[in-house]
């Protein structure tokens, strides 16, 4: 160990080797603080759920199997969701109930007492794609009310549904 440190050569050496070691022990040295930043992103929107009719059964069927004053309509439904994500259906309801002009007055804009309606209460969630299945029904009922309703006689009616 002695001969070493006496040459020239060796204390160069002792001297790289502890030059290396302090700067790997620097090497490991530190602070510590704190920091922040911002960052952007975009929310995406929702898109109209597609209502389909998939179904419609009258309480008359056998007879008429269609609607006539006192008789009622239960609705199924599909949805199409084009929205790249889920989407939540609430409710689906009958907006309105148009027909032909042959048969005006067979609509509830000016009778609007003729048709009553439930509500399908859905509170679902529904992935993108297309034909998926809604649970429950709506009823529309042709309303009995003692008055003339001729008008409505073969009347191709119109439901417009809104969720």
């Amino acid at each position: 160990m002695r001969r070493l440190f006496s040459t020239k050569r060796g204390v160069a050496v002792s001297v790289a080797v502890a030059t290396m070691l302090a700067a790997s022990i620097g090497a490991y040295a530190y602070f510590t603080t704190t920091g922040a930043g911002s960052g952007s992103g975009t929310v995406g929107t929702s898109k109209a759920l597609v209502v389909h009719q998939a179904g419609i059964t009258y309480s008359n069927a056998g007879t008429d199997n269609a609607l006539v004053p006192g008789v009622t309509a239960t609705v199924t439904f599909t949805v199409d969701n084009t929205s790249s994500a889920n989407q939540q259906l609430g409710t689906i309801s009958v907006s309105s109930i148009t027909t032909d002009g042959a048969h005006a007055g067979c609509d509830t804009a000016i009778n609007p007492t003729w048709f009553s309606t439930t509500t399908d209460v859905v509170n679902q969630d529904y992935a993108p794609g297309n034909t998926q299945v809604v649970p429950g029904s709506l009823t529309i009922t042709f309303n009995d009310l003692n008055v003339n309703q001729d008008v409505c006689k073969s009347a191709p009616l119109t439901f417009h549904y809104s969720a």
